[in-house]
This record gives structure tokens, C-alpha cells and sequence, in this order.
């Protein structure tokens, strides 16, 4: 019988926190690795242990600094986050990244520390293996996507929905390692849903690529990357969404590799999520007009 993910409780764990934070200088920034809706990723120096780990901080959308007090979040957001790092890591799987610590520093800032991943993306993968370059191969590829599976199979044994996956959010090592990360939308299943369920476009991205550009709901919930979404998740329909959504998003994967471009991508033309959101609304991709030459 699987065993079941708990249930996060977000306002006694916040309150655990702030009864021992981090005062000291354990942590030290040694840049920002990337951005996204849900905070920074940043990598720090373990002064401990003597490593270099990765330290996800909340910072709220539009802000340019590198985290946001607790205090000064959104409760929903500040939610949302708590509930990725319990969640996360509550996932012991070789496919999963380790969650080392969350907590809140002496600044009220609330963060979580994990693993330092070094590699190269799904996405890039993808294109060296239809190219041919630097050893990649289709065939090989396909073993990356079967680890992807096997991580994914075991968070649905935990009733536990990833809801956004694509290759960006897969991340490949020198020796052979496969990560499916960033479990921001990640829920468990039962769970109460925080979302509006309407989707809209954020403004920042109705010109981006829509491989990579998230939807948002009313309240500002990234709620998925369009070219990857099932249609159940384009429609909001989030009380229906199971393991299936998922599995989708996997065989929209598999199309990325074997056509070169995501479901309803047309190549060598950029499309707004808007545009794909309509398009997976209305039926599946036109594989005649969107599939790209064979490399």
C-alpha cells in the first residue's frame, strides 16, 4: 500500500522557525542562480560542512532583491512556499533533489537548502541528442525520460501531482544523474487546493516562448507551462487533476524529443502562452504543420 504524504501545516511550522533562527553566518550568497514566480535560487557556501548548496529564498514577484521577510509576504505565497520545501522533502527518491533545511534567518527571511545540481537541462539534452552531438542520441535520451518516470512514478505512490513538468525543469549530471526538479505547483492529492482555477496570462510573458512561460491564475498562482499542460490543467479544472496530468506532461516530453518542438509549437515561429492555451484548448496538436524536420 502506498504511503501517503502528510499534509503540510503551514502556520505552525512558521511559527516553529521563528523560535530558532538562523543567527550566524552558516550560509554566505555567492550569487543568484536563477528567478522564478515562487522566489530566488541562490547558491551559498556551507561554511559547516564546507560545500556549496543551492538555497531557495521567497521574494515576491516584482522584487528585486534577494528575499522578502516572512513578514512582509503574501500569506498564500509564504504557503505555497512552505509547502514546497515540506513537501519536497518528504521525497526521498534518487530522482528528487534533497531537501537539507528549511528555516528563517535572523532577517525573517524564510529560505530552504538542497542540493547544488551541476548539469545541463532536459531541453538541451533533447537538442544534442536529435543533432547528435556530444555523444547524446535519441536512444540515449530515452533513458533520461525513463528515469523521469521512475522518479515521478514514485511522488504519484505518495499521492504527490509534480503539475509542471517540462525539460527545463529536468536537469541532467556529467555521471549520469536525472533530477525532475522545482516542485513549486507540486500538491498532494486530496489536499485543499489554493488556486482560483481562472487562468490568465501574465503580462510579462505574452511575448515569451511558450515552452518555458507560466500561466497564472487570477491571484497570481503560476499554474503550469501551456506546451506541457493537460487539458484538464488548461481548463483550470484543478479538483480533477490526478496522476494522469502528469503523465501528459511526460508524453509531451516524449513529443519534444522525437519532433524537435513542444506540442503546439510551430517551428521557427514564437508563440505566446496565450496562443498555445487556446490552441490545447480547442483539440490536440496539428502534428502535419508543427512537426519539425528530421534533423
Amino acid at each position: 500500500m502506498s504511503e501517503r504524504a502528510p499534509r503540510p501545516a503551514h502556520g505552525s511550522v512558521l511559527e516553529r522557525l521563528e523560535e530558532h533562527p538562523t543567527h550566524g553566518t552558516r550560509y554566505s550568497v555567492e550569487g543568484e542562480i536563477a528567478r522564478g514566480g515562487m522566489g530566488a535560487i541562490l547558491r551559498v557556501w556551507d561554511g559547516d560542512l564546507r560545500r556549496f548548496l543551492a538555497m531557495k529564498v521567497a521574494v515576491e514577484p516584482g522584487e528585486s532583491g534577494s528575499a522578502t521577510p516572512a513578514s512582509d509576504l503574501d500569506p498564500h505565497m509564504l504557503a505555497r512556499f512552505l509547502e514546497e520545501a515540506q513537501v519536497t522533502g518528504q521525497l526521498e527518491h534518487p530522482g528528487i533533489v534533497p531537501v537539507h533545511e528549511l528555516g528563517i534567518d535572523g532577517n525573517g527571511q524564510v529560505y530552504f537548502t538542497m542540493r547544488l545540481v551541476r548539469g545541463r537541462t532536459l531541453e538541451e539534452v533533447f537538442d544534442d541528442a536529435r543533432a547528435g552531438r556530444n555523444d547524446w542520441t535519441v536512444p540515449r535520451a530515452l533513458g533520461v525520460l525513463q528515469k523521469v518516470c521512475e522518479a515521478l512514478a514514485y511522488a504519484h505512490s505518495r499521492d504527490v501531482l509534480h503539475r509542471d513538468l517540462k525539460p527545463a525543469n529536468v536537469m541532467v549530471g556529467e555521471f549520469g544523474e536525472v533530477y525532475v526538479m522545482d516542485w513549486g505547483l507540486a500538491t498532494v492529492r486530496g489536499s485543499d487546493e489554493h488556486s482560483a482555477g481562472r487562468v490568465v496570462v501574465d503580462p510579462r510573458d505574452t511575448a515569451g516562448d511558450a515552452d518555458s512561460s507560466g500561466l497564472y491564475t487570477m491571484d497570481g498562482d503560476v499554474i503550469g507551462t501551456p506546451s506541457y499542460m493537460s487539458p484538464e490543467q488548461a481548463r483550470g479544472e484543478v479538483a480533477s487533476l490526478d496522476a494522469r496530468s502528469d503523465v501528459y506532461a511526460l508524453g509531451s516530453m516524449l513529443y519534444r524529443l522525437l519532433a524537435g518542438v513542444a506540442p503546439f509549437r510551430i517551428e521557427g515561429e514564437s508563440r505566446s502562452p496565450f496562443d498555445v492555451l487556446h490552441d490545447l484548448r480547442e483539440g490536440p496538436p496539428a502534428a502535419h504543420d508543427r512537426v519539425a524536420p528530421e534533423a
